[in-house]
């Protein structure tokens, strides 16, 4: 198996921005989190991390003007022509920017607006010392985000993926990821629901509604 290119380059950070946040009704990527748009801080981990090179900001089609606030020589908006087509037709978008040509990535929701710079980091050393494709952030067990993937699977989100997003990519290299465990659970917490809103700001509940979570799925199991 072939080590990860990081150990040449730095990688891309797609954020992912173009969902429709229907359940809870309106954009949530403009979304007010105690004085920031959800998206500001989906962002900041990725801007303040050493670890990467550029951002891709996938927004719905027509809106750059609307995100221009976010851009710098070092991010980037891309637009999706599809966004109904889902979360995967996001990542197809980023992967087809000439930013994102043969380079690693990491791939980031903008629903999922604490995770921590330091995470982004550590993925990226766990990538350059461990032989492996893709590499997941997990706390106590449950998958969080952001991934980071090789160069080399970018081609696998246009060839799968339809019906089951990235987890059909990720089932395909299951036996080539690293789960990255952390001590995180804001890894976890993505802002989908209006209950999910009126939490996000308070970190108790946060780290609380992930721990329920983990416990649900290990009743499941």
């Amino acid at each position: 198996m072939a080590a990860m290119s990081l150990l040449k380059k730095e990688p891309v950070a797609i954020l992912l921005a173009a969902g429709e946040g229907s359940r809870l009704g309106e954009d949530k990527m403009v979304l007010d989190l105690g004085g920031r748009q959800m998206i500001e801080r989906a962002l900041r981990p990725l801007r303040k991390s050493g670890s990467v090179a550029d951002v891709l900001i996938v927004v719905p089609p027509g809106r750059s003007r609307d995100f221009d606030h976010l851009r710098s020589p070092h991010r980037h908006i891309v637009e999706n022509p599809d966004p109904g087509r889902g979360m995967i037709s996001s990542i197809r978008a980023g992967l087809e920017s000439g930013w994102a040509q043969e380079r690693d990535f990491l791939i980031q929701p903008g629903d999922v607006p604490f995770v921590k710079p330091a995470v982004v980091d550590q993925l990226v050393r766990t990538a350059r010392v461990r032989d492996c494709k893709i590499v997941i952030p997990t706390y106590r067990g449950m998958g969080g985000h952001p991934g980071l993937f090789d160069h080399s699977v970018a081609q696998d989100f246009f060839l799968h993926g339809d019906q089951n997003g990235a987890r059909e990519i990720l089932f395909r290299h299951k036996q080539e990821t690293v789960r990255m465990a952390v001590a995180d659970p804001d890894i976890c917490f993505d802002v989908d629901t209006p209950e999910d809103y009126e939490m996000a700001m308070d970190a108790g509940a946060r780290w609380a509604r992930v721990e329920r979570q983990v416990e649900e799925r290990r009743r499941i199991r």
